[in-house]
């Protein structure tokens, strides 16, 4: 089995987990779940094949797919995603900080993804980026398809030590929901979201010149602006993510 077709199945388990879905509930049709993974209809098709014979879903013809038995957390990377965050969650230090230490990760990551990434990856960057421009106006799609962008460039190290610190790091260190506008009214603009969708063409533009260092540039600023944002609002009193490393 490919990598991709792997890492979706892993992506599918978390989901499942993460979402807190029970038996009997829908996961959505093929196309759906191809869109919200970012990947082809063939990959997402044979990830739900291996969760089948899985017994972890059922797929309905004409329906969607279903959740029929609740992976344990540990299946869902192969290893016990308890004991893994624990160093993370155990970190006596900021929101802030960890943001900075998302910066330091995804910067070096975007640079790298310049000048490995294969075509397949670099489509899937770009499709992701143009998923999260269609869905401006859908808050609730936003978040995923956001994790999808950044995840997709993280795949495009073709590092795996880069790939498994993102699938943690997102756990612990991205704030969610970060496009909330009922949580976050002030910061979740319109403007906001356009300078997110024109950030996100910066980077896709540098990944496919294969220049690693405009590539850096163009995610430091995506996430500088994203960050600067966030600290002006988590050094106020009322801070609507004042809890967000906690909930999390």
């Amino acid at each position: 089995m490919d990598t991709l077709t792997s890492r979706t199945i892993q992506a599918l388990k978390a989901h499942i987990i993460e979402g807190q879905l029970d038996k009997g509930d829908k996961l959505g049709s093929l196309s759906e779940l191809a869109q919200k993974f970012g990947v082809s209809r063939t990959v997402i098709r044979e990830a739900v094949s291996a969760l089948r014979s899985d017994g972890v879903v059922e797929a309905r013809h004409g329906v969607g797919v279903f959740v029929r038995d609740v992976p344990r957390p540990e299946d869902s990377s192969g290893y016990d995603t308890e004991l893994t965050l624990a160093p993370l969650r155990q970190l006596k230090t900021s929101f802030i900080d960890l943001l900075e230490l998302r910066m330091a990760f995804e910067v070096h990551a975007a640079g790298l993804a310049a000048t490995r990434r294969s075509w397949a990856q670099e489509s899937n960057i770009w499709n992701a980026a143009r998923q999260f421009e269609a869905s401006i106006d859908d808050e609730a799609a936003l978040d995923q398809l956001d994790f999808v962008f950044h995840r997709s460039i993280a795949e495009a190290t073709n590092n795996g030590a880069f790939i498994e610190f993102f699938s943690l790091m997102s756990l612990q260190i991205l704030p969610r929901p970060a496009f909330s506008k009922e949580l976050n009214p002030a910061l979740i603009t319109p403007e906001y979201i356009q300078n997110t969708v024109r950030e996100h063409r910066a980077i896709c533009e540098a990944i496919s010149n294969g220049n690693a260092e405009q590539a850096r540039e163009a995610m430091r600023a995506h996430l500088n602006r994203s960050h600067l944002r966030y600290r002006g609002f988590a050094d106020g009193a009322a801070s609507p993510l004042s809890n967000l490393a906690e909930s999390e």
